[in-house]
């Protein structure tokens, strides 16, 4: 059980022995030195703590006004540093001195203790000495049982096993073991130092130096240190390669609807008989199907242009895609904070909104990645001199990049917290030896549980651990450890606890039984906040960026299971939405659910962080983030207004495109019978008795044909309606503007951190 820490200087007087050097304490006295025994400076207590360093304290009985105290050279500047030597009569410190360096023999520095001498009349006795100081030790380890029963309590035991690396064996002391936030370090107080003074002269000068020269410098400021750098053109490579993508598939339209109006014509495609294009060219060089043919080389040449172009896109694309995925991981691992600077070119249009855009839209694409919101600053520095419309990521400065408070795992942590646990009565340990110290046995209120922690290190995506949850009821903080845990008189598992404040609730999985499955399943959406403009069919707004796990938790033990999911929220987001009942661990939160034997339950935590985005209307995506936003309380009335007529032609464009889809397929269908019949009058050629049959199915492909060529027109008529709807469309799009509004404008030059 922890006890209560004494101070420094009132317990200062059984510390030296435990110390791990080769100390000597000797009186000194009419002109001779005389060894003490062991037992006139005796060590009283040692406390070892987890950063490297002890704390001892003795008691000397000193008969004359001399103290001699013989320590390791190498170890002079701990004792230096931290010790102090006082009479335990009045309490008062005592000076000491020590030889200059190199004066010392053998590797020992001599410490003399000079004591004030007694008053006159004063009869000479022996004088006590309490001596205490701190210097290097090996650290203490903790080591933990858990031992669980069906009662609703664990029983808590600890050890600490303290190492004896000195030359001394520690006899009948009291040891403590500690561990808190205080620093320790080396500093050099033996070594002389000597202050540089600069030597004046009187200013009379007879003959005057020139000033140095040098290389001629430019006077501009260190660059700064640029990540990565984009242009414009590769910033659009996206929704280049999604318009070439449609431009393709019009194309692939265009053809099917050719195809089939040339083979549902009539002529020899009619009569069941196919022409080979290249045979009809050679036979009727100056016909009209002749010329058809030379258009429709012609368009295939340009179909094989624009496939090209498209490959080429895609590629950019790729590319554009690799490296925001290496930049993504980079800022990932290092915690690295980056400022995003969009620039943009002389001449164009509002260019402190463009370049606040493009920043914006790299900064939206690193956080899709799984980069903390609170890492990616997006700046708009709009016409910049030598810098061509684009957007550089640039590192900030970050002395702790790499490190866990740089990660985010260290900024929200719980305040470090101290412990004190010293043994009831004293113990030997003898030089060179190691002992297990009893530092904790407690009952405390804990049961058996499952952690779901997937995103953890060592997690399961699929299984949660079976975990033994209690509370620190100690007083003090439990150092991170091996934990055994034992249950039903038998071991049952192992885990590392984490450290645990006094009263906290830890969780330590222990086990991994898979009786729990979880099935995992991630999303995510964006939601209009505010409307900062729109302008020719694209709309600034700041949204909500919404990402959404649903897990589903199946149990396939016998018995009810409380499962815990561990979830870490990174800086720049916060909770939505989620189960009520939560606990918090360390910088997680702890969702709970119970699930019963052979059932299922699901849990769903959703997360936002707000996001500055420029959505294209006449992207599907688009309408319908912009549709959701009209839909909801707090839509802008004019928005709502305004693209009352826009939506109308989108609807028509939709409309147009769904009776496309049907009539393509029902012409597919109409083609396979087509090839099938011209099958059937192939193989009855030359047959005499087939004459019948043949002329019926010469009237079936005919009315086959005719229905295929029907259904053909109505495609390119649909196409038509198409067309016309969609230039409408873009006409109401490029008429369609909203200013935006004061607080939205000056929120548009920059976000910041978190």
């Amino acid at each position: 059980m922890p006890t209560e820490r004494r101070p420094l200087l009132l317990s200062a007087s059984r510390l030296l022995a435990a110390s791990g050097l080769a100390l000597l304490v000797a009186g000194c006295g009419a002109g001779t030195t005389t060894a003490v025994r062991s037992d006139q400076a005796a060590l009283g207590r040692v406390v070892v703590y987890r950063n490297g360093v002890a704390y001892y304290e003795r008691r000397a009985e000193v008969k004359d006004n001399r103290l001699v105290v013989r320590v390791p050279s190498d170890k002079i500047d701990d004792f230096l540093k931290s010790m102090t030597i006082v009479d335990d009569a009045t309490g008062k410190p005592l000076p000491i001195s020590f030889p200059a360096p190199g004066r010392s023999r053998n590797n020992v520095t001599e410490l003399v203790v000079q004591l004030p001498p007694l008053p006159d009349g004063v009869r000479e006795k022996a004088r006590v000495v309490r001596l205490s100081y701190v210097t290097e030790a090996a650290a203490w380890k903790p080591s933990y049982r858990v031992v669980v029963n069906d009662k609703g309590q664990v029983e808590l035991q600890g050890w600490a096993v303290v190492d004896n690396t000195s030359k001394e064996d520690w006899r009948r002391v009291k040891v403590g073991v500690g561990s808190s936030s205080a620093l320790a370090f080396r500093y050099d107080l033996r070594s002389i130092r000597t202050v540089h003074r600069e030597t004046l002269h009187d200013e009379t000068r007879f003959v005057r130096a020139p000033p140095r020269g040098g290389a001629v410098h430019d006077g501009k400021q260190q660059d700064d240190k640029v990540l990565a750098a984009v242009g414009a053109e590769a910033l659009q490579s996206r929704a280049k390669a999604e318009e070439s993508r449609a431009e393709v598939d019009s194309m692939d339209d265009a053809d099917t609807a050719r195809e089939s109006v040339t083979r549902g014509g009539g002529g020899a495609a009619a009569r069941g008989y196919r022409s080979h294009p290249a045979s009809a060219a050679k036979s009727a060089p100056a016909s009209p199907a002749n010329e058809e043919m030379k258009k429709d080389s012609a368009e295939r040449d340009m179909r094989r242009q624009k496939l090209a172009r498209h490959r080429q896109l895609e590629a950019r694309r790729a590319a554009h895609e690799r490296w925001l995925d290496v930049l993504a991981d980079r800022l990932r691992r290092t915690g690295q904070t980056v400022r995003v600077e969009g620039t943009s070119q002389p001449g164009e249009g509002d260019a402190v909104g463009r370049s606040v855009d493009r920043a914006h839209q790299i900064r939206n694409q690193l956080i899709e990645r799984g980069v903390a919101p609170a890492q990616v600053v997006a700046v708009g520095r709009g016409v910049v001199r030598g810098q061509s419309a684009g957007v550089r990521v640039v590192a900030v400065d970050n002395p702790q990049v790499g490190s866990k408070s740089a990660r985010g795992d260290a900024a929200d942590a719980p305040p470090v917290g101290e412990s004190h646990f010293e043994s009831e009565s004293p113990m030997t340990v003898a030089a060179g030896t190691s002992a297990m110290v009893s530092i904790v046995r407690a009952a405390t209120a804990g049961d058996v549980v499952y952690l779901y922690a997937p995103d953890s290190r060592g997690g399961d995506e699929r299984f949660a651990f079976k975990a033994v949850r209690f509370r620190n009821n100690t007083g003090s903080t439990l150092d991170p450890g091996p934990m055994t845990v034992y249950g039903r008189g038998r071991f049952i598992g192992e885990g590392m606890a984490e450290p645990i404040p006094p009263g906290a609730l830890a969780v330590v999985p222990f086990a991994l039984d898979r009786q729990i499955i979880v099935e995992r399943k991630d999303g995510k959406r964006d939601e209009i906040a505010q409307l900062v403009k729109l302008n020719r069919g694209v709309l600034t707004a700041e949204v909500r960026h919404l990402r959404k796990r649903v897990l589903k938790v199946h149990n396939r033990g016998t018995q009810a299971a409380k499962v815990l999911v561990r979830h870490d929220t990174p800086r720049g987001w916060e909770i939505a939405s989620a189960p009520a009942s939560v606990e918090q661990m360390g910088t997680s939160r702890l969702f709970a659910v119970t699930v019963e034997p052979g059932k299922s339950a699901e849990l769903t935590i959703e997360e936002q962080t707000p996001l500055r985005r420029s959505v294209d209307l006449r992207s599907d995506a688009g309408i319908e983030l912009v549709r959701v936003y009209l839909a909801a309380p707090g839509a802008d009335p004019k928005l709502k207004a305004a693209m009352a007529e826009v939506l109308g032609h989108f609807d028509a464009m939709v409309g147009a495109e769904a009776k496309i889809a049907h009539l393509r397929e029902r012409a597919a269908e109409l083609r396979v019978r087509l090839d099938e019949l011209h099958d059937q009058l192939s193989s009855l050629e030359g047959m005499r008795r087939g004459a019948s049959l043949e002329a019926h199915l010469q009237k079936k492909m005919k009315e086959t044909s005719e229905h295929v060529q029907k259904a053909t027109l109505a495609i390119v008529e649909a196409q038509e309606a198409r067309m016309l709807a969609r230039v409408r469309f873009q006409d109401a799009l490029a008429e369609l503007s909203l200013a935006p509004s004061r607080s939205a404008a000056r929120a548009a030059t920059a976000t910041p951190a978190g």
